[in-house]
């Protein structure tokens, strides 16, 4: 019984830090790709002074896909994973902040421009989602067998096809009213 618990803990550790890697890669490729755009966006959540919005927009996806690759990679740990965490918490909290103040209808900026969504807690919620997902790679899992290691990234590239999906779903005309 023991076994398997740690089995499927080391399993869901990998699963984590694939999807939440590839979700910070794939947003900061996005970010990147429209820069000028994103730092409008970081201007309009009106969480900095305007002549921060720019440098952070810029600074941005180097992060994200700093951390993205070392969550992939599992290097750094658990730094990667606190950093992921926190950047999360961040961008919920910018979320949050704006959705108490009524401002809903801003581009959330989390990187898919094509699937531009407006804020909303289902976006909180998300990021929480996303750093649940993190939570077993903090703790020490110890060794992983080949097969655990290989079903951790088959589960971590299935929750990240899962979140590009639910993603699509949620941009849809007339899906703002479930948000």
């Amino acid at each position: 019984m023991v076994a398997l618990a740690h089995e499927l803990f080391a399993t869901a550790s990998v699963a984590g830090r694939i999807c939440v890697g590839l979700v910070f890669v794939a947003a900061a490729t996005h970010k990147a790709q429209h820069g000028r755009i994103f730092s409008g966006v970081v201007a309009n959540y009106r969480l900095l002074p305007r002549a921060l919005a720019l440098p952070v927009a810029a600074l941005l996806p180097p992060v994200e896909l700093m951390l993205g690759l070392l969550l992939l990679s599992a290097q750094f740990r658990p730094f990667a994973e606190f950093a992921a965490i926190g950047l999360l918490a961040l961008f919920a909290a910018a979320m949050a902040i704006n959705i108490r103040r009524g401002r809903t209808q801003i581009d959330c900026g989390c990187g898919q421009s094509f699937l531009k969504q407006t804020l909303s807690w289902t976006l909180v919620w998300r990021n929480a989602g996303l750093t649940a997902l993190l939570l077993p790679s903090l703790a020490e899992v110890g060794s992983a067998t080949m097969s655990m290691l290989l079903t951790g990234v088959a589960a971590g590239l299935a929750l990240f096809l899962l979140y590009l999906a639910l993603n699509i779903f949620a941009a849809l005309p007339g899906m703002r009213r479930f948000a």
